[in-house]
């Protein structure tokens, strides 16, 4: 394992760089290894899950601003910000060790936040649960930074079979494939988000007047929506997204007219939950069991149920065998629900009761992340109810009705961070910490989106036509910069003042960025940089003086002229 050892030298950097890290905090490597049966084989999966603190270099210039580029384990690229890649459950925090930064939650979770430092004046990156099986020992890992790198929205829009609208989306983000319904002519899409383009379109039997929650279970391949045949009533109906077929329908539920809410599907034992709300507040739950196709509304609750006026979210929680965690804000309370795995309701407990009304919810780890009506987001122990954190964002997510853009929590598939977009800035928010970072350039007029924190990739629809568009936010390579930056960056962190450097003459080159070893003293480290750009430097009245003392047009001059003679007879 590559360590820090007391005395290395820990290199200073300067515009671009590329760099191995150096492990300088790795807790016990989790191995564990579990079995199951496909079939009439028995499976064994063995995983080595390594959490660890990789210190790459120091910034030549106090509080400046770095991006991570690229990511590399043994050689082997596991990040790449440049095309928005990840591979496949990479978990990271990138440090530029600024003044302000914070300590990390992965190293206070592990080492208790009293044992922890911010570690502030480094580039550091922190991998959580990162799996070494078949790397044979802790990788080396390499990093590409970026100094004040320029990242963008890269919208891309799909390729399609058919110009009809797009009125709802669904994205399987395991598959990294995409299912959207058009309800004029009731067709199924079905999209590759890598490839961006639309595989299929098939024709839907078993139409309805009007269509809400979408949902798709990969572990039965089914289609699931709630449909109103023009007479008032809502039910739930399932499809073969192949065929197009309607292999199921349940009774109806909800009083006529009735608005549909909040959705969240719950894969549980042989079968599947479908739990949703009204706009009156009525809860209802379906039980779908897989084997014979069945559906039947296991849960129908009255209007306002538990007398709440208003319920903004269902998250799904943790799969205990035949019960699952459903967890809901309502009002200012944040309700646990526990669903046997047929559908009917265990129990009901008020975990959290807040000041504020709650808008949104998302578990993380056994916690609730929750966001209320007031411009906040607290974290919630989901076993005491206990706030754990309160911090201001600087968004609002609006109320579940028409205007709200962001999806349900059950279609994102988070890692460390939320997603929100407003005012044309995406927005970051820690889940651990609540801290927000913010990227500006999005889009001034969000359609509905969809977040995943594995891929950094964000499905929405175009304000216009809604066609599916894929978006990630990508790294710049960083520009060239100037030779006289540099060279004053570098004698300002040895101590001198900028009043105290000149340049003179015309020292126009350009580098694209520097390592040095600052062992040595500034001006031991400036004279070798100069020396091949025929630089000469030398102390005048108290200043440090960077001279190019002759050149013709764009060249400079190397030899020794001996006398004018020489010019004259060799111009």
């Amino acid at each position: 394992m590559p360590t820090s050892a007391y005395g290395q030298t820990i290199p200073v950097v300067y515009g671009k760089c590329r760099l191995p890290a150096a492990y300088i905090w790795v807790p016990p490597i989790l191995t564990v290894t579990s079995t199951h049966v496909e079939y009439w084989d028995t499976i064994t999966s063995t995983t080595a899950k390594m959490s660890a603190r990789l210190r790459f270099a120091r910034p030549l210039v106090p509080n400046s601003t770095w991006v991570l580029r690229k990511l590399y384990a043994n050689g082997k690229l596991i990040y790449d910000g440049s095309t928005g890649y990840r591979q496949s459950g990479l978990k990271f925090t990138a440090y530029d060790g600024r003044s302000t930064q914070p300590r990390d939650p992965t190293m206070v979770s592990e080492e208790g936040e009293s044992n922890v430092s911010a570690h502030r004046g480094y580039l550091d990156i922190v991998v959580k649960d990162f799996d070494i099986v078949g790397l044979g020992a802790p990788p080396v890992f390499e990093a590409e930074w970026i100094q004040d790198g320029a990242t963008t929205h890269d919208y891309e829009s799909f390729g399609t079979l058919s110009s009809g609208t797009i009125n709802y989306m669904v994205p399987v983000w395991g598959e990294l494939e995409l299912y959207g319904y058009t309800s004029p002519g009731g067709l199924i899409r079905r999209f590759s988000i890598g490839a961006l383009r639309e595989f299929y379109v098939i024709p839907q039997a078993g139409g309805a007047t009007m269509y809400a929650g979408w949902r798709y279970s990969r572990a039965y391949d089914r289609l699931f929506y709630l449909g109103e045949s023009g007479d008032g009533h809502w039910s739930l109906r399932i499809l073969n997204p192949l065929s197009g077929a309607v292999v199921a329908a349940g009774d109806v539920f909800g009083t006529i007219l009735a608005v549909m809410g909040v959705i969240c599907l719950v894969e549980i034992g042989d079968g599947a939950l479908y739990v949703g709300s009204t706009d009156d507040q009525q809860l209802f739950c379906y039980y779908y069991k897989a084997a014979d196709e069945s559906l039947t509304l296991a849960t129908e609750t009255a209007v306002s149920w538990g007398g709440y006026a208003s319920i903004q979210c269902l998250t799904p929680g943790a799969v205990r065998g035949n019960e699952a965690d459903v967890w809901i804000c309502a009002d200012n309370a944040l309700v646990k629900v526990i669903f046997t795995a047929l559908g009917t309701v265990k129990s009901t407990t008020v975990v959290a009761t807040l000041a504020d009304d709650l808008r949104y919810a998302v578990y993380d780890d056994g916690d609730l992340v929750v966001w209320t009506d007031a411009g906040t987001v607290k974290r919630i122990n989901g076993t005491t109810g206990a706030v754990e954190f309160t911090k201001t964002v600087p968004y609002q997510i609006e109320a579940y009705s028409s205007v709200r853009k962001l999806g349900d929590p059950d279609l994102h598939r988070l890692t460390d961070e939320f997603y929100f977009v407003a005012s044309s800035t995406s927005y970051f928010t820690n889940l651990q910490t609540g801290e927000t970072r913010s990227v500006a350039g999005a889009t001034s007029n969000p359609q509905e989106y969809y977040y995943d924190g594995q891929t950094d990739t964000l499905l929405t629809k175009t304000p216009v036509f809604s066609v599916p568009q894929r978006m990630r936010i990508t790294s710049q390579d960083g520009t060239q910069r100037q030779l006289a930056d540099f060279l004053l960056a570098l004698m300002q962190a040895g101590g001198f003042d900028e009043s105290e450097i000149a340049f003179e003459g015309d020292i126009d080159d350009v580098i694209d960025g520097a390592v040095v070893d600052v062992t040595a003293g500034v001006r031991d480290i400036a004279r070798s940089v100069c020396d091949p750009y025929s630089i000469a430097i030398f102390e005048r009245a108290g200043q440090i003086i960077f001279k190019r003392a002759f050149t013709d047009g764009a060249f400079a001059i190397d030899a020794v002229i001996s006398s004018v003679g020489d010019i004259v007879d060799n111009p």
